[in-house]
């Protein structure tokens, strides 16, 4: 009896295997024999329609990565309800999930835009536009951007002085890339509590206001920004102290 139930379970195992393994490739090869070919740059406007209510239809576009980057897909849509957007790898897996999107709408226009990045390897990527629900069509746009991967280095902190009263002077070593450097500061040497937190465009920064007879813990760290607003940081420099005396 043992023996036959450890059969059957294998069986329906095996069954279940088979029908996600068939599932995948069935995806794989909808998005392969219908993609359209996208230029990364490119607005593209569309409209995708149901033939039916509640009936679910795709569109799909390729596009490829010449090299490691931090892709942005940009969108705008005249109507977020029963309308999605995934990014998928050429394995079928999804690489950025259109559960992450979050549309703001605009009131003027009527308008929902919305915006996310991944950081994507070298590779062949396909979006997929999904429609379903009541609407029987939705016009939308967007455009696909892959920048280069940005990478920094360590901060350093060259000097840490308190030369006036209630200041200290920090100065770093200029890293490549970076377009300022985020300055961290705190009474507490394991940054746990009371931590301050600066950005400065140059190598060199003057922090004020500061407690006579106290000893302050910092670092630093070099950043930068892609051109959708998100931030790159490098590595925080060793921690340094200074004691106010003045």
């Amino acid at each position: 009896m043992n023996k036959k139930w450890t059969k059957s379970l294998l069986m329906i195992l095996l069954c279940v295997c088979c029908m996600f393994m068939f599932k995948s490739i069935k995806v794989n090869a909808a998005m392969t024999d219908e993609a359209e070919d996208y230029e990364l740059e490119e607005v593209y406007n569309g409209t995708i329609t149901s033939p039916s209510p509640w009936y679910t239809t795709h569109r799909y576009y390729k596009f490829s990565i010449s090299k490691k980057s931090h892709v942005t897909l940009s969108a705008t849509v005249d109507s977020a309800t029963n309308y999605g957007m995934c990014i998928y790898n050429s394995d079928g897996k999804i690489v950025l999930n259109g559960n992450d999107l979050q549309y703001e709408s605009n009131v003027a226009t009527g308008k929902f835009k919305t915006s996310q990045s991944r950081t994507l390897p070298k590779g062949i990527y396909y979006l997929d536009i999904t429609k379903g629900g009541t609407e029987i069509s939705t016009v939308y746009s967007f455009k696909i951007q892959a920048e280069k991967q940005i990478k920094l280095s360590k901060g350093t902190i060259s000097s840490l002085k308190n030369n006036k009263k209630g200041q200290m002077t920090v100065k770093c070593k200029s890293a490549v890339n970076a377009i300022g450097y985020r300055i961290q500061y705190s009474t507490n040497y394991k940054f746990k509590k009371g931590v301050k937190t600066v950005y400065s465009p140059t190598t060199t920064y003057t922090i004020k206001k500061l407690a006579k007879g106290k000893r302050y813990y910092v670092k630093v760290c070099p950043y930068t920004v892609y051109n959708d607003g998100t931030y790159v940081f490098g590595q925080n420099s060793y921690v340094k102290q200074v004691f106010i005396k003045k």
